[in-house]
C-alpha cells in the first residue's frame, strides 16, 4: 500500500491531493454493493482524511425500526484514512483510488463543499438505496460545483440495464438475500437506467469517472490499486431454489401418503402467504421505500390469504368463492408476467405451482373433490393388491 502512494506525485503548488476511493463488494449484505469515499491528502501538514457519506448510528435505540421504515438518517463523516482503510484490510476487499487532476481553485471549492456538508446542521440525509447513497452523493459534488463544465464518462450503455439486473448480479451468491430483496423490491427497480443512474453503485461511479472531463480535460490523472481483491466470488449452488423445489416435492408426497393431513398444510401455507402479503403492503404504504411500491408479488401473496387460512379448517361457505377469485387473479397475473417489467423470479416457481394447485382444489365443487378422492382411493387399493 505504501508503494502505491509513493508512486503518486503531489502538485508542487499546494501539496493537496483529492481522490475518489472505490471499495469492492464484501460477502455480507451490508457490504455486498461496495462503498466509496473522498480522500483528501495535504502533504504540508501532514493530513490524510476520508469524507465518508455512508455512516449511520448503529447505536440508535430505534435503529431497526427506522431502517425498516426507510427513515434512518445517514451522514457524512470525516475520518482518518488509516481508520477508513482498516475495515477493508481486515475483510480483504479491494480498494482503488482515482487521483483527480484539479486546479488549486477547484480543490478549494471541493474542500469547502465537503467541510460544509460535514457540519452538524448539514451532514444528515435520508438514505435511498437507488437515488441517494454514498456513491450518488459523490457524483453530486461535481455536478453541483462545476455544472456543465463537468461531464461524466460512460459507465453503461443507457437504457441497457435495470436496477434489478444490477442488484441481482451483486447478490448472485447470496441466494436467500436475493430472494427476499426481489420479493420486496417492485416495479421502480425494473426501470431501465440512464448512464448516471447506474452510478448508484460505487463500481460504476468509478467507471463513470474513468473518462470524465472537467473543462474539456480528463479529471482523473491516475488510478491506483491500494488493496487487491482477495475474496472468492465464484458461483455457488442456489440453495434457495433447491429448498423451494424440495419443499414442493415434500408437499406432493404428503398428498400421496396422507391426504387427510393436507388441510393442516393448507392452513399453514395460506397463513404464511397472507402474512407475507401484509408485510409487502406495509413496505409499500407504511415506509418511505419508494422501491417497494406497486409490488406485483401481491397478486399471489394476497394479504386476504390470512383470512382464508382460518376459513379452511372451518369449511366455511366462503372458501369456494374466495378460492375461485384468487385462482383467476393468479392466472391473470401469470399471463401479465409475460409482458410486465417486474417478473417473478425463478425461486418462487414451486410456490406458484402449489398455490395454483391448492386454490384449484378449493375452487372446485366439493362433490368433484370427493369423486377425485374416491378415484385416488381405488387406485391406492389397486396398488396395494398388486404388492401382495
Amino acid at each position: 500500500m505504501g508503494q502505491a502512494q509513493d508512486s503518486i506525485a503531489f502538485k508542487a503548488d499546494n501539496g493537496i491531493r483529492i481522490s475518489l476511493l472505490t471499495c469492492g463488494p464484501g460477502l455480507d449484505l451490508y457490504s455486498g454493493f461496495g462503498h466509496s469515499g473522498v480522500r483528501i491528502i495535504d502533504s504540508t501538514v501532514p493530513y490524510d482524511a476520508v469524507y465518508n457519506y455512508g455512516t449511520f448510528d448503529f447505536g440508535d435505540p430505534n435503529f431497526y425500526s427506522k431502517f425498516t421504515r426507510g427513515k434512518l438518517l445517514y451522514y457524512v463523516n470525516k475520518e482518518s484514512f488509516r481508520n477508513f482503510i482498516y475495515t477493508y484490510q481486515v475483510e480483504t476487499r479491494s480498494v482503488y483510488e482515482q487521483v483527480l487532476d484539479l486546479t488549486p481553485t477547484e480543490e478549494n471549492q471541493i474542500l469547502n463543499y465537503l467541510d460544509s456538508n460535514a457540519q452538524e446542521e448539514n451532514k444528515y440525509y435520508k438514505y435511498d438505496f437507488l437515488y441517494d447513497n454514498c456513491s450518488t452523493r459523490q457524483l453530486e459534488i461535481f455536478k453541483n460545483l462545476f455544472g456543465a463544465s463537468f461531464k461524466v464518462g460512460k459507465a453503461i450503455e443507457p437504457k441497457s440495464q435495470t436496477f434489478r439486473n444490477f442488484t441481482n448480479d451483486y447478490l448472485k451468491n447470496n441466494h436467500w438475500t436475493r430472494l427476499g430483496i426481489n420479493l420486496l423490491l417492485s416495479t421502480p427497480v425494473d426501470k431501465r437506467m440512464s448512464n448516471e443512474e447506474a452510478m448508484f453503485l460505487p463500481d460504476y461511479l468509478m467507471k463513470g469517472f474513468r473518462d470524465a472531463t472537467l473543462n474539456g480535460s480528463p479529471i482523473v490523472s491516475q488510478t491506483v490499486e491500494i488493496l487487491p481483491e482477495k475474496l472468492d466470488f465464484s458461483p455457488r449452488p442456489n440453495n434457495a431454489k433447491l429448498f423451494m423445489w424440495l419443499f414442493g416435492l415434500l408437499v406432493f408426497l404428503l398428498w400421496l401418503k396422507a391426504r387427510d393431513k393436507m388441510i393442516y398444510f393448507d392452513t399453514f401455507f395460506f397463513l404464511i402467504l397472507g402474512i407475507l402479503g401484509i408485510f409487502m403492503l406495509f413496505m409499500w404504504f407504511g415506509t418511505d421505500h419508494q422501491s417497494c411500491s406497486w409490488n406485483r408479488n401481491l397478486f399471489w401473496a394476497l394479504p386476504t390469504h390470512l383470512a382464508f387460512a382460518f376459513l379452511i379448517p372451518r369449511k366455511h361457505k366462503w372458501v369456494q368463492p374466495y378460492a375461485r377469485i384468487a385462482f383467476y387473479v393468479l392466472l391473470i397475473a401469470l399471463v401479465w408476467n409475460l409482458w410486465a417489467a417486474q417478473t417473478y423470479i425463478e425461486e418462487i416457481t414451486p410456490i406458484i405451482i402449489l398455490l395454483l394447485w391448492r386454490l384449484n382444489y378449493y375452487r372446485r365443487d366439493p362433490e368433484k373433490n370427493k369423486m377425485y378422492a374416491n378415484l385416488r382411493s381405488i387406485f391406492s387399493q389397486f396398488q396395494a393388491a398388486r404388492n401382495r
